[in-house]
This record gives structure tokens, sequence and C-alpha cells, in this order.
């Protein structure tokens, strides 16, 4: 299993060499150690950070295999979102059988990018890595109200659209690439929480085989937060119109 990594990016040069290095070193682990998961590549979407995140980038992937770390740089700020959509087709036209979406600030351990991959390799389309599920946790030193916010959102979603799911606002996921494919993710304008939302309720209705792992979130060391009031009520607004009319055209329930 060939498996990519898209990272977006924006003013993270505090972060990016850590988190490089961590992915390189399971790259070289899985190809030793585990061939049945395969290698692992890396595309960082840049929005041209004026901090030079994507120029660290190429410097970092002449350290590595040729083909291993990759840039993508975006003419200007468009937001979470329209990076990982960039991303994701970016994978897509290539020969990849899993797509990893993760940030760059450290709040998403590497260290799980095997077990994310492991759960695709044991038969599940979709892994998410979860944090309010046994064995997950968050940041004790992240602020009360944004957690507060977290768990009011994600109880929100799974009430209003009938899911599982205990962490449907979270970025942390594994993606066979015939699921992300089908489920059209360069569409769309959604961004924030409503995107990772609707993608996962999207593989939901098409009938994937979906399983949370659980992780240890860890608050950003380095940088800001780029979560702010809009992408919140965007949430929100867009939850109901999800309920209300289906995602991408798929069917009333799940088709398995």
């Amino acid at each position: 299993m060939r498996a990519i990594v898209v990272v977006p990016t924006y003013n993270e040069v505090d972060n990016i060499d850590t988190l490089i290095s961590g992915l390189a070193e399971l790259d070289e682990a899985f190809s030793r150690d585990e061939p049945r998961v395969g290698s692992i590549d890396v595309v960082v979407v840049d929005d041209s950070s004026p901090d030079g995140t994507a120029e660290r980038v190429g410097k970092l992937a002449e350290k590595y295999r040729p083909g291993m770390l990759n840039v993508l740089v975006r003419p200007r700020p468009e937001g979470l979102a329209p990076a990982y959509r960039a991303g994701f087709a970016w994978a897509l036209r290539r020969d990849y059988q899993a797509v990893v979406q993760m940030d760059a600030d450290g709040s998403h351990p590497t260290a799980v990018v095997p077990v994310l991959l492991r759960a695709l390799d044991g038969g599940a389309d979709l892994a998410l890595g979860a944090r309010y599920i046994p064995g997950g946790s968050t940041d004790p030193d992240w602020a009360w109200h944004r957690k507060a916010l977290s768990v009011a959102g994600n109880t929100y979603a799974r009430l209003v659209l009938g899911l599982p799911y205990r962490d449907l606002t979270g970025g942390f996921k594994a993606w066979k690439t015939d699921l992300l494919a089908s489920i059209s993710p360069v569409g769309g304008t959604l961004s924030g929480y409503a995107f990772q939302i609707h993608s996962t309720y999207a593989a939901h209705r098409r009938g994937a085989r979906i399983v949370e792992v659980p992780f240890k979130f860890k608050e950003r060391v380095h940088g800001t937060s780029k979560m702010h009031g809009r992408i919140i009520s965007e949430g929100l607004s867009a939850v109901v119109t999800m309920r209300l009319r289906p995602p991408l055209g798929l069917p009333d329930r799940p088709t398995r």
C-alpha cells in the first residue's frame, strides 16, 4: 500500500521540521519492517506562507529519497479546506492506495499514522483519528473554551446527522483512495469544521466502512490557531443543510 500524507500549511516554519522528520522515520520503518503497509510520501500544501514554510520544505526534500517529500504552493491564503482539496486532487492523480490528512502544528502525532494505515489494511475504507473515545484524549493545556466548543460541536453534528462517530470535527484521517475519489472531495466551498464533518458524512452515506482510532491530541507549541468565528458559525449552519439536503447527490441511507 503506497500512502501519501497531505499536510496543509500556513506559517508553520517552526513546526514543519519536526513533522517531516517523524514522517520520514515512519517511511524508513515501513519500507523495512511493514511491506504490507508500504511506503509513505508527503505533500505539503502551502498557502504562500510569508514565514518561508514552503522554502523550508524544499530544503528538507533534499535530505530524503526522491519523491518522498513534495511541496505544492498555492498563490494566496484561502484556508484549510481549499488546501486539502488541492492536496487530495494532487494525490488522486498519482498511484497511491491511501491518503492521510493531518495538521502540521504537532497536534496529530506521527506515531498514530501507522495505526490509521493498518486499519485500512485491515478492511476499513476510512479511519478517523478520534479524541473522544476510550484511549483518546485532549491536551490538558488546551484552552477550556476551545475544548468545550469542540465537544459541543461534535455532539451537535452527531445528533443532527444521526452518526455514530465520536469525533466528527477532527482532521486526522486516513482514506482509501477509491473512497476519497468517489465523494468528490475537490468540489464544494465548505471550510474548517464543516469540511471535516461533510467528508465523513458523505463517506458514511456512501456505505463506507469507517472506524475510529484513538489518539492523544496535543496543543500546538509554536504559532497560532487558524480557527475563527466564521468557520464555527459556518459549521453550525452547514450541518443542518447536510441533514436536509444529503451531500454530493448520494443516497438517503448507506448502501451497505
